[in-house]
């Protein structure tokens, strides 16, 4: 008889044990889900604002800071006004200088080198402002949307795209922490219904709170000036601005 009732309550006492299991790891999965999609890298609050947040970080923004300074006012707008700042960082800067004097050096006729001191303020002005937009803008801000928002810029009205991204985790695909992708759909606006002519980057941080600004940062492997059109406008015999 003692054997005949282990016979019958084995199986079940299989299946009780299999039910428990599976419960206990759909618990882990969807503990782990949540912290890595609400997990975001950003660096908190900044006492300051954007234009001291950049000087703040010494061998890092030097170079940004030298093109702010080259432009009227644009310090100022960094002070006062309120702004979601895309900081670029040294390297952006020297990529992007590289880019310009490898072109100048194979023109013909050559054209002499150029470092942010000497290059035209105003094709600097234009493509400095597409980092930074009017107003602030939280990353939370685009959770409504999953084809990103266009926000102009603090000088020329440059529309330019925010989109909120995701990487992946620990085997979940989307389920890493967010950045915001950032945009510049180019000048030609027959291309810019079209987003494979779109020049894009991630953020490494987003969402760090200044006085006067939301401010994300970029990847080091950016090219300032989002590429060929900062090349083509910095040398122009005679500068064209779209």
């Amino acid at each position: 008889m003692k054997d005949l009732l282990y016979t019958f309550l084995k199986p079940k006492r299989a299946a009780w044990l299999l039910l428990l299991a599976l419960g206990l790891g759909y618990a882990g999965c969807t503990k782990t889900d949540n912290r890595y999609r609400d997990d975001q890298p950003t660096a908190g609050k900044f006492a300051g604002t954007a234009y001291e947040y950049l000087q703040s970080q010494p061998g890092l923004y030097d170079s940004m800071l030298l093109a702010i300074s080259r432009i009227n006012g644009l310090s100022d707008t960094l002070k006062t006004e309120n702004l979601t700042l895309f900081a670029v960082n040294n390297r952006s800067f020297s990529l992007a200088i590289g880019n310009i004097n490898i072109a100048r050096r194979d023109s013909v006729p050559q054209m002499p080198p150029v470092s942010i001191a000497s290059m035209d303020p105003v094709v600097l002005d234009t493509f400095l402002c597409r980092y930074m937009v009017k107003d602030k803008h939280h990353s939370a801000d685009l959770r409504h949307t999953t084809d990103g928002i266009f926000l102009p810029t603090v000088k020329y009205n440059f529309d330019m795209q925010l989109q909120l991204g995701y990487s992946d985790a620990s085997g979940y695909v989307g389920g890493g922490p967010l950045s915001i992708i950032f945009s510049y759909p180019g000048s030609d606006s027959t291309k810019k219904i079209f987003t494979r002519y779109w020049t894009r980057v991630n953020t490494m941080v987003v969402d760090i709170e200044a006085s006067n600004a939301v401010i994300n940062l970029l990847p080091p492997g950016h090219d300032f000036g989002f590429g060929s059109d900062f090349v083509r406008a910095m040398n122009r015999r005679d500068p064209i601005i779209n």
